[in-house]
């Protein structure tokens, strides 16, 4: 034997329960029914989750659905060391143990891998999937580099949906709750013949919107529709054959964010009050529109001494994400945003896991390849750019709005719409265009804004030349300290006029960027272990990886994007400009540049794990990841390269597992500590307006996971009733050791915290049932969840701690055919700001989104056979 083998124990309502005496689960789970075998598949073979030397948490179908979980961010709050705050289904953030990726373009990978049936999902944008037949979700914490491969520094997440089964039964679901939660659900599972069984499920989620909008429909509303189907054909007891295909659609306003600047949210809504958790006002919906197919087919044959696997799956989607990104409706802060995607991927992975007396073993080969084309809109108007010119200049020199050295930039913010109201700062006739070119002399503030707004424009765009053409005053302006010396006279003379003009003339400004990519992978991994003696186990583990990408940047200057339209030097045509997508003051002209590279790794793992009873054992481990290096997508400014390395994470771990009272309690602690170099992080860079690029950092963290369950003994209460206690806790603390690109932003990460990893992170769950005579159980459960503060995305900007309570009453019938739940999320209705994010910062309006507020509703749930 390698080890003394576990006794069956007992399956917590947060793990997996397979159950070994019934053909399908019971409708709703609970803490006092879970008493079989939990099993997982986190090292690519069925095993009890307390045998394996990873840190795991488990979620089976049943405990989702009494969690109220229905896509996988909502597993966060409830999972030590994770967070997954998202305000978007199509551009989500995984983050475990502190590493994520925040990047929503397809020049870079996610750092958490996201497998669904053993399927690479290899963007973001089709993760989120609702919870639709689920058998269980794993959430393996670590770098995961051996058996999942690249993409897996911070972690895997994986989603095993339900097999078809020799039986025939089925499901039928439905809830209603406020602001018109109204789901569908079905599952039906039937055997063809002796040899073929067919499973077929689906679900339809519908809510309106939450978020009041005074100046449009309402927003974060649902409109998903699923349709999971799957075949599985056993011609032998050697061979096994499963097809799946799954489908979702989803058509919403979701993924809103909004301003927190109060004299941005009046200025476009006259007379109404702010509330930074009340209405908000925006002048165009945050839509969400996506459609997704996936399909694989799964073959398993076992030979005498080992089991061969292959999985050759296929993936798609087509993904519109539209974004007011300034969050309100004042005209002089336009700014929306665009995001298109169409992807599709193949993938192909073979496997042979075998076992013998003292060695198991699994050996691999896989192959993928993707295509991506991604367009980002950028929309804005000249007022915007007006209220930049102001906003960026005022971050310069605070007193130009009557505010001291050390202001920060949220009350710079503040400022600007009523700085704009000032003739005497000659801002308000450039904006309407009256009293042309009748600026002072001597306007001091005004003009060193605007020169500078000038400067950064021209200087970026190459065209500093064409400034000094424009000479109606005779005045000689060649150079940066000329133009210093002379704005007064060059502003009146020569530019004010033009500028006045062409921005009394409206219309927007809107740039476009285009990415298109092939990317192919390729591995091979051998993972083993060894049983030293019946205690101890050696497992030792290697993958090698090579990536090749192909990507393209397609932009150019937009013709209708101009200030002046007759200069000298350019005869008379306008100078055209790019603010946004510049690529470093270049007009591409909307024709492709072609980059190419490529990378490779090893990425291992050595873990020694010893049982010190057949109940309770230690492990300790040093584990690799890798993560592919990409291309920045939106623009190359001055200091950033077309293409960024790629990461690579070492952590070290030691953990314990262990049971006792017969099984009734349960404790697994884990504590870590990593090194992290190259970590690729998203950030606003660049001039005249900041853009989305990738910059490198290292990084190091260390913590502690720790996860006690606790069936209370029955005889402490009633007969047949139960008490069942869940908690978890996690500790991180993370602090960046190297800032590559301090010089390009202009400020400097070492010594700081990683974004958005609370040091401390607590949840308790508590769940009592009884019987009601012979009518069936009553399950009575609450959830807590408790989460420190935390750096935000934005700098300068972090999210304060919260506190947050669920609560859910279950009746189950007798003869388990039947269930009905009362329930309600956020029972005390807290408000929660998620983060404060987005690139509207960058123009003084402050975004944030937050959590929905206090939901409740009604589950019914029949099962037939």
């Amino acid at each position: 034997m390698s080890h003394v083998p576990y006794r069956t124990v007992k399956a917590l309502p947060l793990a997996l329960a397979v159950a070994a005496t019934s053909p399908f689960s019971a409708i709703q789970a609970n803490a006092s029914a879970l008493l079989e075998e939990i099993v997982v598949t986190a090292q690519k073979r069925e095993q009890n989750l307390q045998d394996v030397p990873i840190s795991i948490s488990a979620f089976s179908g049943a405990a989702l659905k009494e969690m109220g979980a229905e896509k996988i961010s909502d597993l966060g709050k409830a999972t030590a060391g994770v967070e997954m705050n998202n305000e978007s289904v199509t551009q989500p953030e995984y983050n475990v143990r502190g590493i994520g990726t925040s990047d929503f373009t397809v020049g870079s990978d996610p750092a958490v891998a996201l497998y669904i049936d053993g399927v690479y999902a290899a963007r973001g944008a089709g993760a989120e999937v609702p919870f639709d037949d689920v058998e269980r979700v794993e959430i393996l914490k670590g770098p995961q580099g051996t058996l999942f491969g690249r993409n897996a520094t911070g972690g895997a997440i994986h989603i095993i949906t339900k097999k078809p089964s020799d039986f025939t039964e089925g499901t039928i679901g439905g809830t209603v709750g406020n602001y018109g939660k109204k789901n569908v659900n079905f599952s039906f599972n039937t055997p063809l013949s002796e040899t073929l069984a067919f499973r077929i499920s689906g679900t339809s989620s519908k809510r309106d919107g939450w978020l009041e909008n005074v100046n449009g429909v309402d927003l974060e509303n649902v409109d998903s529709e699923s349709l999971r189907t799957s075949l599985l054909w056993t011609p032998t007891d050697k061979l096994e054959v499963i097809w799946r295909a799954e489908y979702n659609d989803l058509d919403q306003n979701s993924g809103t964010v909004y301003t927190t600047t109060e004299s941005v949210y009046d200025a476009g809504n006259p007379g109404e009050a702010f509330d930074a958790f009340g209405a908000v006002s925006t002048d165009a919906p945050s839509v969400e529109e996506r459609d997704l197919f996936g399909t694989s087919v799964e073959v398993n044959y076992d030979f005498d001494n080992f089991t061969l696997t292959s999985i050759t799956a296929y993936r798609s989607m087509n993904v519109d994400f539209l974004n007011d990104e300034d969050g309100s409706a004042d005209p002089n802060h336009h700014f929306h945003s665009a995001n298109y995607d169409e992807q599709d991927q193949f993938s192909q992975e073979f496997r042979l896991t075998g076992e013998t007396d003292k060695l198991k073993w699994t050996l691999g080969a896989g192959y993928s390849k993707e295509h991506v084309d991604h367009t980002t809109i950028a929309e804005f108007n000249y007022s915007t750019l007006e209220t930049f010119a102001l906003y960026s200049g005022a971050q310069d020199d605070p007193s130009l709005v009557g505010l001291p050295a050390d202001a920060s930039d949220q009350q710079i913010a503040e400022m600007i719409n009523g700085v704009r109201t000032l003739n005497s700062f000659g801002m308000n006739p450039v904006l309407n265009g009256s009293n042309p070119g009748q600026f002072p002399v001597g306007t001091n503030v005004d003009g060193i804004a605007l020169s500078t707004f000038l400067y950064q424009t021209y200087a970026g765009a190459g065209a500093l030349g064409a400034i000094a053409a424009i000479d109606g005053c005779g005045m000689s302006v060649t150079s940066l300290a000329d133009y210093g010396t002379n704005s007064d006279a060059a502003l009146v003379c020569d530019v004010l006029p033009q500028l006045q003009a062409r921005m009394a003339s409206g219309g927007n400004w809107v740039e476009s960027v285009r990415n298109t990519g092939t990317y192919e992978s390729m591995a091979v991994y051998g993972d083993f272990t060894y049983a030293l003696t019946e205690k101890m186990n050696l497992t030792a583990g290697l993958r090698y990886t090579y990536d090749e990408k192909e990507f393209t940047v397609e932009t150019g200057y937009n013709p209708n994007n101009y200030f002046f339209s007759t200069i000298p030097a350019y005869g008379s045509n306008p100078l055209l400009l790019g603010l946004a997508f510049f690529n470093n003051g270049v007009d591409a002209m909307y024709v492709p540049e072609e980059f190419s590279d490529d990378w490779d790794a090893l990425s291992g793992r050595l873990v020694l794990d010893y049982f010190l009873s057949d109940t309770s054992m230690m492990y300790a481990s040093v584990a690799t990841g890798f993560k592919s290096g990409g291309f920045n997508s939106l623009s190359f400014g001055p200091g950033i390269e077309p293409s960024f390395d790629q990461e690579e994470v070492t952590n070290y771990e030691l953990g314990y597992k262990g049971e006792y009272l017969d099984g009734k309690v349960r404790l697994n602690v884990a504590a870590y500590f990593y090194e992290y170099e190259n970590k690729q992080d998203l950030s606003l860079v660049g001039s005249p307006i900041p853009t989305y690029n990738i910059l490198l950092k290292d990084a190091e963290g260390q913590g502690l996971d720790m996860e006690l369950y606790w069936s209370v003994a029955n005889d402490l209460f009633t007969a047949g009733d139960n008490l069942f206690i869940s908690t978890n806790y996690s500790y991180l603390d993370t602090e960046v050791t190297k800032d590559y690109s301090a010089d390009i932003k202009g400020f400097n990460e070492e010594g700081e915290p990683l974004a958005m990893t609370p040091e401390n992170k607590f949840n308790l769950m508590m769940e009592y049932s009884l019987p009601v005579k012979d009518m069936g159980e009553l399950v009575l459960r609450t959830d807590y969840n408790w989460t420190d503060e935390r750096v935000g995305t934005n700098r300068g900007e972090d999210i304060d701690s919260y506190e947050q309570w669920n609560a859910r009453a279950t009746f189950n019938s007798a003869s388990d055919v039947w269930a009905i739940s009362a329930w309600v999320n956020n029972l005390t209705d807290e408000e929660i700001i998620g983060d404060y994010a987005g690139p509207a910062t960058a123009i003084g309006s402050h975004t944030i989104w937050r959590f929905p507020p206090r939901t409740y509703g009604l589950d019914v749930t029949y099962r037939f056979q």
